[in-house]
């Protein structure tokens, strides 16, 4: 059991490393909108530090535009629990826009509940900022 469990621990930290160093945005969201994971290449594109995204619903990155279609996507996903990367645009700490491919995926329980969004959000170059 102990061996498991330091397996397990090992398996966890490597995730989290590759997530704090990662080039792309990866956020986390419940099914409501609220941010419950900002990793530093988030902050590095968007502007918002981990501590203000914490506090944020993922809504206030998308500009007024893109909410609708932001919405199918989520309707969308929760048919399938994966999309095939798409291009969006979001709203920065700035108040630019920015354009970037987004892969989401559906994180789902032991029932097969959905009961959050995973998404990694990478800057389409061309944009100038991060």
């Amino acid at each position: 059991m102990r061996e498991e469990l330091s397996l397990a621990n090992k398996q966890l930290l490597r995730m989290v490393v590759v997530i704090q160093d990662a080039n792309d945005a990866i956020i986390l969201q419940d099914l409501q909108g609220k941010i419950l994971a900002w990793n530093p290449a988030a902050t590095r594109i968007f502007g918002w530090s981990e501590e203000e995204a914490l506090r944020m619903n993922i809504e206030m990155i998308i500009p007024h535009a893109e909410i609708q279609e932001a919405l199918a996507k989520i309707t969308e996903l929760s048919k399938s629990e994966f999309l095939r990367p798409y291009i969006a645009k979001r709203l920065m700490k700035s108040g630019e826009i920015v354009e970037v491919s987004i892969t989401a995926t559906v994180l789902v329980d032991e029932k097969n509940k959905i009961y959050a969004v995973a998404t990694t959000q990478r800057k389409i170059q061309g944009n100038r900022n991060a």
